[in-house]
């Protein structure tokens, strides 16, 4: 009697510990794809935002070139003004030189 006791209280617990099993495996696998979707949601972003970083250093740098390269020119361009002038004034030294004479 004790036995056939103990086998009918198995036999209505166990249904119920298999199902929430099942249960607890489904909240699991629902959480375990709620943080993969998370996860890909954030790698996604911080790859946006790597992208964006990089955009802008380029941008920044093309620009740091172009301005360098402007100052070249001025400066070379300049350096030209001020040797023809000194050229210039060589020459009407020497001029006003020889006139001089």
């Amino acid at each position: 009697m004790k036995y056939l006791a103990v086998g009918l209280l198995l036999a209505m617990t166990l249904p119920a510990a298999v199902s929430w099993r099942w249960e607890g495996r489904d909240e699991v696998r629902r959480a375990m794809r709620d943080a993969r979707q998370e996860m890909l949601r954030a790698r996604s972003e911080t790859r946006r935002e790597v992208d964006q970083a990089r955009s802008q250093a380029r941008r920044e740098m093309y620009e740091a070139q172009r301005e360098a390269s402007r100052e070249f020119r001025r400066a070379r361009a300049e350096f030209s003004r001020e040797m023809r002038q000194a050229r210039d004034e060589m020459f009407r030294a020497a001029r006003s030189w020889r006139d001089a004479r």
